[in-house]
């Protein structure tokens, strides 16, 4: 970006405001290389309208003269100066599109010629209204995008109000939060002391879940695509190796932790050999941790909310017996 010349790369950025001017924040650095700036007001009402004549030429429409006179004050009356700088240029396009829908709906089936491309103000007043209920969505701070299974788990236990700081500090996924300990519970900026022991609870509880669940993967876990070693070394072209796997009684169980020494130990001591059966037992290793990982993943999530749906029916069951206690009390009264 500093370079000048042909050889020059010219680097465009563009967008609304608030999100341009939390873009160059991001890095100290970056604001100091964008050498010029343009800021593009909202277009005004009046532009808005010369737009929209100039569209509805484009396209082969007509405005009839109550129309043309009464555009400007439908769009002022009919949208809010926020409204407006959300759409934009984009207004013009819609209110086209439905004001051409309701004239479709107020025309009788044997409409023709002019009546088919001439938009009347009623026209205008209808679609106009369509924008309170059509509005654009809010858009969600791109930093919380992703992080619903994070925010769900600690709404879940009542630690909802911090969502937005877990996953803005980068724990969106459940398995995120395995590496936390109570010094980064404090520090991502939970401070009551009982929000902290709850998160340290729901921390404490997935790392139980992920390693049991990982445990009963490892020793579960066959290759999709064989059902023992002898199948697997042969579809890799290790046959030659089946009977000293056999011999050291290598399963899919342990065959992900075995090292380049155990693997001389065994008996393959060339480094050709050994090198090329560790690397296929390197790449199934890693095919099988991110299956697993994908696996636990799904199960946790899964095993979470069955938990606390058993948790929500027991208080609910517990609240029942209660009332229903009550009720007999009254009732031997």
């Amino acid at each position: 970006m500093n370079e000048s010349g042909r050889k020059a790369v010219t680097f465009v950025f563009a967008g609304y405001k608030k999100e341009m001017d939390d873009f160059v924040q991001y890095n100290a650095g970056l604001e100091s290389r964008i050498k010029y700036r343009f800021h593009f007001d909202d277009y005004s009402v009046d532009e808005l309208v010369t737009i929209i004549n100039i569209k509805i030429k484009a396209k082969g429409y007509k405005l009839t003269p109550d129309a043309s006179a009464k555009l400007a004050s439908i769009i002022d009356s009919g949208t809010t100066k926020e409204l407006r700088s959300k759409y934009n240029g984009r207004l013009t396009d819609n209110l086209l599109q439905w004001s051409s829908d309701e004239m479709n709906t107020r025309l009788p089936l044997n409409a023709s010629g002019e009546q088919l491309i001439t938009l009347e103000r009623q026209d205008l007043q209808a679609a106009i209204k369509r924008f309170v209920t059509a509005r654009p969505p809010t858009k969600k701070d791109p930093a919380l995008i992703g992080g619903a299974e994070v925010e769900q788990q600690l709404k879940q236990w009542n630690l909802a109000e911090y969502s937005p700081l877990f996953v803005r500090a980068g724990y969106r996924l459940l398995i995120d939060l395995l590496h936390l300990d109570e010094r980064d519970v404090r520090a991502l900026g939970v401070t009551k002391e009982a929000d902290v022991r709850r998160a340290m609870a729901l921390v404490n509880r997935l790392k139980q879940e992920h390693r049991q669940m990982a445990n009963e993967m490892d020793a579960l876990f066959i290759d999709p695509d064989t059902q023992d070693i002898r199948t697997w070394l042969e579809k890799r072209g290790l046959g030659e190796y089946s009977k000293l796997f056999e011999r050291h009684r290598v399963d899919f169980e342990v065959l992900g932790d075995l090292t380049y020494e155990d693997i001389k130990e065994m008996g393959i001591s060339e480094v050709g050999p050994r090198r090329k059966v560790f690397r296929e037992i390197s790449v199934w290793r890693d095919d099988r941790e991110f299956k697993k990982a994908e696996a636990i993943r799904a199960r946790m999530i899964a095993q979470e909310n069955k938990y606390f749906a058993a948790s929500a029916q027991k208080i609910q069951d517990d609240v029942g017996q209660r009332l229903g206690m009550l009720r007999q009390s009254l009732s031997n009264k």
